[in-house]
């Protein structure tokens, strides 16, 4: 027999344990590491939330084989605060699998919360979350790519392909001319203008105030706390060794906010943006500045998740959109929610969703 329940701090372990077996996570690091990590993410965090806590599918005879790690948020439409829940790290082994995952997820998305939802899920998830009545948000699972030094990123793209490594090496110089032409060339779709805009640190007092101007009666947007923002933005800055947290407020050249971002520098590699917004009409400005201070890092390309309200802007600066990422799943009885994803009235970004969750364990 298999009992869901909540998690427990002596079960910290036995989870611990369960994600290393399953995901070959941090195998050579002492246990204690990886239980610090798990207690960290899933029992101290300060979006634990005992109305949707984390949950373990407990075995009479093999123990804990189930695990779902789940993070409240809160949200605003309208007038209305929304109680969401993310979950993370679905994995299950043994008698867990099959009717047992699905148990587990079932308890999951039956919890008194006005919305469910995942952005990372893998194949095992991905098939129990479409069996169980979940909607594909498809809005927010298209991302964008926008190169910034054209030439090698086509050849990075061709990694693992039939072009030999003494071609790429060769073809490196003849790759760095063109992409410096690229971007002074002002009829293509790579030129980068100089920003006319300065940035500067990013406080979670500022970003509160931020997100609090994006709201407005028809968008979902997200909630924080000032302790809860602070920890956060903390701990990510603290994330997995080799990680470069950028996080800036940006003005405009006369001083006025135009909006902000949070990215992972990747110099020689992908930048990835987990949240901006830009105040007003700003967004071409905004996004100018972050592509070309990625640019400024020796970033080949920067990428992010698409938003309803910049799609028109994004491609517009030269931006390719893709589906090859997993899709952001959701579940809600609510009509009103559903309906803003339909429409694309919700700002979701990966800080709300399973991405910092899946950081901070890597940590």
């Amino acid at each position: 027999m298999a009992n869901v329940r909540a998690l427990t701090e002596k079960d910290i372990p036995d989870v611990a344990e369960l994600r290393r077996r399953v995901f070959r996570w941090r195998q050579e690091e002492p246990a204690a590491a990886r239980e610090s990590a798990v207690r960290r993410v899933f029992w101290e965090n300060p979006f634990v939330d005992c109305r949707t806590p984390s949950l373990v599918l407990e075995d009479s005879e093999e123990g804990i084989v189930g695990f779902i790690g789940v993070s409240a948020r809160r949200f605003r439409l309208g007038c209305e605060e929304i109680l969401g829940a993310v979950c993370s790290s679905f994995m299950a082994e043994g008698r867990g699998r099959g009717l047992g995952g699905a148990q587990l997820l079932k308890r999951f998305l039956e919890g008194p919360q006005d919305l469910s939802f995942v952005d990372s899920p893998n194949t095992e998830a991905l098939n129990l979350w479409a069996r169980l009545g979940t909607v594909h948000a498809a809005r927010e699972s298209l991302h964008w790519v926008r190169p910034l030094r054209p030439v090698r990123y086509a050849v990075g793209r061709l990694r693992g392909g039939r072009l030999p490594q003494v071609a790429r090496v060769l073809a490196r110089p003849f790759a760095m001319g063109l992409d410096a032409l690229a971007v002074r060339a002002t009829k293509n779709p790579f030129y980068l203008p100089a920003p006319e805009s300065q940035e500067g640190p990013l406080a979670p007092e500022e970003l509160r105030r931020c997100l609090a101007d994006m709201e407005n009666p028809g968008c979902l947007v997200p909630l924080y706390g000032q302790d809860s923002l602070e920890w956060l933005l903390d701990s990510l800055e603290r994330g997995p060794k080799g990680s470069r947290l950028r996080k800036a407020l940006v003005r405009g050249k006369t001083g006025e906010p135009i909006g902000w971002y949070i990215r992972i520098a990747n110099p020689g590699g992908m930048s990835d943006v987990i949240q901006y917004g830009a105040n007003g009409n700003h967004h071409a400005e905004l996004l100018n500045h972050i592509f070309h201070a990625a640019w400024s890092e020796g970033s080949v390309a920067v990428s992010g998740r698409a938003c309803g309200y910049s799609w028109d802007q994004l491609l517009q600066q030269g931006c390719v959109f893709s589906r090859n990422r997993p899709p952001v799943l959701i579940h809600s009885q609510r009509c009103d929610i559903l309906t803003a994803f339909q429409e694309g009235r919700v700002h979701l970004s990966r800080l709300e969703g399973e991405w910092w969750l899946i950081h901070l364990c890597d940590a």
